[in-house]
Parts: structure tokens; sequence; C-alpha cells
């Protein structure tokens, strides 16, 4: 790596440090056990899947209020029963089911908290269908979500200072203090969005991922590995990003502090080198470490 790049994976690595993203857990259940599903900002995991047998109710209780008119569910029209209150939703699917059908259903809470809707996938299953689901929103307010901002403006600030020991130390280098801190200065040059997916293979899955944009070019996907075993150690050594074409984007090899601990800490950053190319789409990530021995697969990964 020459010295521009390895200045802009330093300054990427502070400055993501700061930056942080809704998506839910699950404790499965079949039958006539009762399975509650946790849904938090901040995660990201595929949507939980929930069994439904025609001729069979299933009941979906929330712990949070819901607007009933903004309900989303695929083929509602072919339930053989439906009712929905602010509170809980009845289900009974009609003959007219194919087994192994997915059905996206999506509520939206009242209130202005986040995450401000669920999502959970109903798959037909005649043999296995979950009686009754309660599902806890475990609420941010949007008062946390400026104090992260705060949070990432001090950050900045640093990374000012941290350009500064690089100009005296790297004389030459393309990225000058000047051009960095142009950068920065405007608010509107910062962007950051959250990216969801749609299904996740390998070895290891990550808590979230984020992309963030500093300027026209400069970018960088984000993964923040969570609280398991299965990362202890980890350290990302290649990655390949491709569109839904299967066209592969210009990235540069992925950076960490060091390897991943057993907090989670040391998130994988991975400049991205056309970032207006990435904006809009579908892609699929693969990372993995020395001898492939751990891998990451992200597919149907897009902006929210």
């Amino acid at each position: 790596m020459n010295g521009s790049s390895a200045f802009i994976v330093l300054a990427w690595g502070v400055l993501w440090a700061a930056a942080g993203q809704a998506a839910a857990l699950d404790t499965p259940g079949t039958g006539t056990s009762v399975r509650r599903i946790d849904v938090q900002a901040g995660m990201l995991v595929t949507p939980p899947e929930v069994r439904i047998s025609p001729g069979l109710s299933t009941t979906l209780f929330f712990d949070a209020r819901i607007r009933p008119e903004q309900l989303v569910l695929e083929g509602r029209e072919r339930f053989q029963r439906f009712g929905v209150t602010e509170d809980h939703l009845v289900l009974v699917p009609s003959s007219t089911f194919r087994e192994g059908e997915r059905l996206r259903l999506e509520v939206r809470f009242h209130d202005g908290a986040v995450p401000e809707r669920a999502v959970v996938v109903l798959v037909v299953d005649s043999a296995r269908a979950e009686r009754q689901i309660e599902l806890y929103r475990h609420a941010r307010s949007a008062a946390s979500y400026r104090q992260e901002v705060e949070e990432l403006r001090a950050e900045m600030l640093r990374l000012e200072r941290q350009v500064q020991q690089l100009q005296r130390s790297r004389a030459g280098a393309e990225y000058t203090r000047e051009s960095v801190v142009a950068d920065v200065r405007d608010e509107g040059t910062l962007i950051i969005q959250k990216w969801a997916v749609r299904k996740v293979t390998g070895d290891v899955a990550p808590w979230r991922v984020g992309f963030i944009r500093l300027s026209p070019r400069w970018a960088a996907l984000r993964l923040k590995p969570p609280k398991e075993v299965a990362w202890d150690g980890w350290r990302a050594v290649g990655v390949a990003l491709t569109d839904a074409q299967g066209k592969r984007m210009r990235t540069l090899p992925p950076w960490q502090e060091g390897p991943v601990d057993p907090d989670g800490h040391r998130p994988v950053i991975i400049i991205v080198d056309e970032p207006e190319s990435v904006d809009r789409g579908r892609y699929t990530l693969e990372l993995w470490d020395e001898g492939r021995k751990r891998t990451l697969k992200l597919e149907g990964l897009q902006a929210r």
C-alpha cells in the first residue's frame, strides 16, 4: 500500500471508530410454544422467519403500539382470516398458499423512536405452525442519534489533528492537510447510511454494516463484529465487492486496527475507490482471512 492509501486507511480508521446503525434477534420456537422476537436498532441480521400453516391461526403480539393502516403483508387477500389492532395481529392462512411460500410482513410503530418498523418473513409450513409470537421492541430515541452525531464531529476534529501529524511525516503525500480539512469542514459532505443485507453465509456474520461518505472521493464500508467466539482473533486479508451484474468494484484491501477481540472491537474497514458507483443498487460482499479458514459473504447488500 502506498503512502496515500495508507493515509486514507488511517484517516478512515479514526473516523469510523466513532460512526455507527434495525434488525431483529429472535429465540426460535415451534408448535404451541410462545416465541419471542426482539427488535432493536443497530444490528444487522436477516428478518426472522415465522412459520404459518393453512387453517391454523398465528397471533403476533406487539409490546409497542403499531399503525394498523400502514401494515404491509404480501398475499393479504388470500388469508382466510386477518385481524389487526394496535397491539396484535391474527392470521389464518387459506389453502391457496403453497408449501414453502414466503411472505413479507412489515409493521410500523406509532412513536418517533427507532427502530420505526419491524419486518418478519412468514413461511408456509403445514407441519410446524407457530401459534403465538411476542415481538418486543427495544426503542432508541432520536436524541441518542443526535448525541452520536456530536461525538462524530468531535472525532472529525481529532481526524484533523491526525492529518496534521501525517503531513509533517509524509512530505509530498497526495492528500494534504488542507485538502482533507476542506472535505470535512462542510457538514453537507458527510453522509452516513445504514446498509441492509438479504442473506448472510459463511463462518462469521457482522453485527451491523454501514456506508459513510466524507466527500465525492472518500467512502468506505464498515463491518462491526458482534461479541461472538467465531469472530475472536479474526482478521480479514481479502475482499471482493461485486454488483448485481457480477462486476467487481474497485476497493482497497480490508483494514483493521488488529484482530477482532472477544468484545467485538476492531471493525473491518473497506475503502471504496469509486464511491459514486455504490450509492445505489445491490451488492455482494465477500471477506476472508489468511488461508480462507473463516469467510463471510453478504448477499443483497444495499442502502436502506
